[in-house]
């Protein structure tokens, strides 16, 4: 067991996991803004490089699905130490319940056969308000590279 109030180790861990996602988020998205200039300016000629825009969508959901195992292995460490919540639905929580668990509340979905209580229903808000940021980022940023890579004259 950890030496701090609960409280305060969830809110630590919650700022640690939302500070990895965001720094992994952002080093993606300039990785791939890079990738995409040296691939127009390799390519100057190809008409509507899906190469481009299928790259940077497979790259952005793998971004993500990482950050979801982020949350889940936060949501996972959690739950295996006593004090800090629980996962109601289930009897009891596996490393992919709590994956799962967070990829419901990274997307927003809630299914609603999962809940957290406890001090972990702060880590379960903050990773619904980052994941839906997160998405609405790739989202904007897939939308920039379209719209340049679909400019070209055809």
């Amino acid at each position: 067991m950890l030496p701090i109030d609960p409280e305060i180790n969830v809110v630590l861990i919650t700022a640690a996991v939302v500070a990895l996602v965001v720094v992994l988020h952002y080093e993606v998205i300039q990785l791939l803004s890079c990738w995409c200039a040296r691939r127009q300016q390799k390519f100057p000629d190809e008409p509507r490089n899906r190469k481009i825009i299928v790259g940077v969508m497979f790259v952005l959901i793998l971004a993500h699905v990482a950050e979801i195992w982020l949350f889940g292995t936060a949501f996972w460490w959690l739950l295996t130490h006593e004090g800090y919540g629980e996962i109601t639905g289930y009897t009891s929580v596996s490393f992919l319940d709590s994956v799962y668990f967070s990829a419901a509340t990274y997307t927003t979905v809630g299914w609603g056969d999962l809940a957290a209580t406890g001090h972990i229903r702060f880590l379960a808000g903050t990773e619904a308000l980052v994941g839906f940021m997160m998405i609405t980022w790739s989202a904007s940023f897939g939308y920039l590279v379209m719209a340049k890579t679909l400019d070209k004259k055809v």
